[in-house]
């Protein structure tokens, strides 16, 4: 209001609130976030970004009323059409850069694996505000300039609506501009699917680069934790050791347990060494690589954890350390 300096003004920038909430509660229902504190300081955070997304759309209106106002051309309703149109329409590249600077800087976030370091909170955050800010630009696009018709036709002498074009011929795409379109579309698309088929051929070199540990020999470990079966695979030696963690259902279903952490103690007179194993991810649901590093060899009491879509769950297992590499 500060800026604005008007109450009216206010009320439009804070509709994209209520607009970009769609997005976002849409992105976290289809991701299956549950609604936590990392979620709403992403939809805070989500606020200040409609702010920016709604005075930019606000401003270039703004600046064309006035344009028109000052060269005595806002007499009726076909003039203020074509100030809406100059505002909204022809200044709509600096609003999709706008809103593509913010999805660019955001997007890393959600494509990195669940299992590095921070992840775990940082998805939650860039989920709504990943999809707040695509619903937000989308309707500012559409709903504001209708909205600043109708605030602002009331100041006008002439307020007939006939014979009003709201899409000028000029801006009708022509038909070398439509095959270029169709170009665009066609590389786009080929991207697209060399993309896919990258992430397809990557999943499959992990998931096999996951197994090869698996296919060693019997488990070091075998847990029930609630009603998934923990086994530990592997070769644990005094040296940097791989180890594969499996989580599976009754059904013996590899499933998805989400954050993992794998923890090794051994208790000795006095002092308790430890050492935090490594998560990666293997690509395989419900298969988690641990990189770890026992300081000696002995028996050692790895503590285990998980929270993700199965819930919360917890143990510890006796393991031997062997010596050697």
């Amino acid at each position: 209001y500060i800026n604005m300096r008007s109450v009216t003004k206010t009320f439009i920038v804070l509709l994209a609130v209520p607009f970009s909430l769609v997005g976002a509660f849409w992105l976290i229902y289809l991701l299956g976030y549950n609604m936590s504190v990392a979620v709403w300081i992403g939809i805070i955070a989500l606020a200040g970004l409609d702010a920016e997304t709604g005075v930019v759309m606000l401003l270039y209106l703004d600046h064309a009323w006035e344009k028109f106002r000052a060269e005595g051309r806002m007499n009726n309703f076909k003039d203020l059409h074509a100030a809406v149109i100059e505002g909204a329409v022809q200044r709509i590249r600096p609003k999709i850069m706008t809103v593509c600077a913010i999805l660019f800087g955001l997007l890393p976030i959600m494509w990195s694996p669940a299992t590095e370091a921070g992840a775990d909170v940082m998805k939650p955050i860039a989920t709504p505000m990943i999809g707040g800010i695509g619903t937000s630009a989308i309707m500012e696009l559409l709903i504001y300039p209708v909205i600043f018709v109708l605030w602002k036709k009331r100041g006008l002498r002439d307020q007939t609506e006939e014979d009003v074009a709201f899409v000028p011929p000029t801006l009708v795409p022509s038909g070398k501009v439509r095959r270029r379109i169709f170009r665009i579309a066609g590389v786009i698309a080929l991207a697209v699917l060399l993309l896919f088929g990258g992430f397809k051929l990557w999943q499959s070199w992990s998931t096999h680069s996951g197994s090869q540990i698996a296919a060693r020999g019997e488990p070091l470990a075998v847990q029930t934790v609630d009603d998934l079966t923990v086994k530990v695979f592997g070769d644990l030696r005094n040296s940097e050791s791989d180890l594969l963690l499996e989580f599976r259902n009754n059904a013996g279903e590899l499933v998805d347990v989400g954050t993992v952490r794998f923890d090794l103690n051994m208790d000795m007179a006095g002092m308790t060494m430890r050492d935090a194993g490594r998560i990666q991810a293997t690509g395989t649901l419900g298969q988690y690589r641990v990189k770890t590093t026992p300081g000696m060899a002995g028996d050692w009491r790895a503590n285990l954890s998980y929270d993700g879509p199965r819930g919360r769950g917890a143990t510890s297992v006796l393991l031997s350390v062997k010596s050697g590499k």
